[in-house]
């Protein structure tokens, strides 16, 4: 498949993707879908689907989704509840389940009873699982500037495969520390920040964006105003570093180092997310020292990382990291998680001052945010 092929490719799924993204119009892509899905045209369902979600500017891979409704093992009740309906509609008696009474059917008649049916049992079940939906969404719905953040940062990683768009775009709708980042001014206003861990570049690739939406007027009124700040990230795995690179062009330098052996640059302020627990102990604290190191006095340290005195919500977190590990045929991963307030003890050992706050809003995860300013000249490091 030629490059032009693929991007052609990558491009209609994302618009699929992302058409119709409103409460309503996903709502009505699942109303349509479901009553679709409902109706005896079997064989037609995905063409009806594209048609009539065109025509009325829905979603069509959500509908034809929702048409699923009609799945194999549903299939079944779902027509015998359509029948008996038709049958009432009309004045007939229930339908019985009997292999003699059945064989005495009118199938004919019994077509018509499947339609008439399946207009209001698909009208019944549309109904409900459009509003269902309506409200769900309702529920998850952002402002339009913190959309057009989402859809803009996310789209920079198209090129780079849907599984890179996906995942950007998943880890900014769901994750809340890199909006908090932003909107809360915990980064300073200049300077160099060095994202270590940096992954794709996600955090690199949001600020290079929020920059680019002031002048549009796509930025957040009420939010501390984007940073300009020179982006440096490093990232052990070379395709997650390639993919940033990709993403951000010459918006940030992003190289491929290991973060036990990596030179640090100085910087301002130094970002470490969810990326200590994957250290031993000792990498951990000589990492630390390097950052302490690289940074100025009033130089900034952001961590975020697991809290393991959180019980319940900290065991949520280590389910969720080993399942992570094994997908990525990562067998033999070790963790070295610390509670938060080693975190502190260790960061004050390296002269920096510490504030702790939760950063797992909205998730089940047991995750602290910790700003650490780094002390005076006079301080030990």
């Amino acid at each position: 498949m030629s490059l032009r092929s693929a991007k052609a490719i990558r491009e209609l799924l994302y618009r699929l993707r992302t058409e119709g993204g409103s409460p309503g119009r996903l709502a009505g892509a699942v109303a349509l879908g479901v009553f679709v899905g409902c109706t005896p045209f079997y064989g037609f369902h995905l063409l009806l689907c594209v048609v009539f979600a065109r025509l009325l500017g829905l979603n069509r891979a959500l509908a034809y989704l929702a048409a699923h409704i009609s799945l194999p093992g549903l299939w079944p009740l779902l027509v015998f509840a359509e029948l008996q309906a038709g049958r009432l509609l009309r004045g007939a008696g229930p339908l019985s389940v009997r292999p003699s009474d059945l064989q005495q059917l009118d199938w004919k008649q019994g077509g018509v009873d499947l339609l008439l049916g399946s207009a209001v049992v698909g009208g019944a079940l549309a109904a409900l699982l459009g509003l269902l939906t309506y409200w769900m969404a309702r529920r998850r719905r952002k402002h339009p500037a913190v959309v057009a953040l989402i859809e803009r940062t996310a789209y920079r990683y198209l090129d780079t495969g849907l599984f890179n768009w996906e995942f950007v775009r998943g880890k900014l709708r769901y994750d809340p520390v890199y909006f908090n980042l932003l909107r809360r001014g915990f980064l300073p206003p200049e300077g160099r920040l060095l994202d270590l861990g940096c992954g794709r570049g996600i955090v690199l690739s949001l600020l290079a964006t929020a920059r680019e939406l002031v002048p549009e007027n796509l930025y957040p009124e009420d939010w501390t105003p984007p940073p300009h700040l020179a982006l440096h990230g490093i990232e052990t795995a070379p395709k997650a570093a390639a993919a940033g690179r990709h993403a951000l062009g010459d918006a940030a330098t992003l190289e491929t180092a290991d973060l036990r052996t990596a030179v640090l640059p100085q910087a301002d302020v130094v970002l470490l997310l969810d990326v200590l627990h994957y250290l031993a102990a000792a990498d951990q604290e000589d990492l630390l020292a390097r950052v302490a190191h690289a940074l100025p006095p009033g130089g900034l340290l952001l961590i975020r990382d697991a809290d393991a005195a959180a019980k319940g919500r900290f065991l949520a977190t280590r389910i969720q990291e080993r399942f992570c590990a094994l997908s990525r045929r990562d067998w033999g991963r070790k963790f070295h998680y610390r509670s938060a307030a080693d975190w502190r003890e260790l960061l004050g050992r390296l002269g920096f001052t510490v504030e702790v706050e939760p950063m797992g809003m909205g998730t089940p995860y047991g995750n602290v945010l910790l700003a650490a300013r780094r002390g005076g000249a006079g301080e030990a490091v």
